[in-house]
């Protein structure tokens, strides 16, 4: 009897030699959404029992490297978005594997509307909105990203966190716009229609020049 259980025990620790079970990843699947960012996989190499054993340790690759990359000591894995697309990570320990599948979108081009400005400035500076659409390689709306707005001479208008243009001044300039890297430009014209008392008062003189001008002399 004795002996039975000596070789059901040998047997049991050959069977564990071999390398786990199965192998859970968490998270099951990555989404990444802009070039060089990076998610982290953990892999938990189980028994038949569905006990971790956390001696195992993985060795991570990637079906496409032009997509994502992974990277890691022991269990941890580093994934980094590296293009557009999907692929998928892989963890093996001892014959035993584990797949979580990666996709990256990423903005190639923006559609934006109207493709040119006319901005009136008046006495309560109101912005212009632009209707942006994100998209990426293959043309497909890219959802829940932000515009970001500049202009090239702030001294016409100025853009902001939101999309918007604002005027500042009459001119011409040129604004542009941001999401994720991708960029698009449009031509902006500024007419100013504010009042007298709206428009700024022109300083001559500077305050600063006046206290350190000489009295004037009286008239004798």
């Amino acid at each position: 009897m004795n002996h039975l259980l000596h070789r059901a025990a040998a047997l049991a620790l050959a069977l564990a030699a071999c390398g786990p079970a199965r192998i859970d990843l968490e998270p099951a699947s990555v989404q990444l959404h802009a070039r060089g960012q990076r998610a982290t996989v953990h892999a938990t190499p189980r028994a038949a029992s569905g006990e971790p054993r956390p001696r195992d340790a993985c060795r991570w690759s990637s079906s496409d490297e032009r997509i994502a990359t992974v990277t890691g000591r022991h269990n941890e894995g580093e994934v980094t978005a590296a293009g557009h697309g999907r692929a998928v990570i892989r963890c093996e320990v001892g014959g035993v594997a584990a797949e979580a599948p990666v996709t990256v979108t990423l903005v190639a081009r923006l559609a934006v509307a109207p493709a040119r400005l006319e901005l009136v400035l008046r006495d309560e500076p109101a912005p212009a909105a632009l209707a942006v659409e994100a998209l990426d390689a293959e043309g497909r709306p890219v959802a829940g990203r932000a515009a970001v707005t500049r202009c090239l001479d702030e001294a016409v208008c100025r853009g902001d966190a939101r999309g918007q243009v604002w005027p500042v001044g009459a001119g011409t300039s040129r604004a542009t716009v941001e999401v994720d890297g991708a960029s698009a430009e449009v031509p902006v014209r500024v007419v100013d229609a504010r009042s007298a008392a709206g428009r700024p008062r022109q300083v001559r003189v500077s305050p600063a020049e006046r206290l350190a001008a000489p009295p004037a002399r009286e008239r004798r």
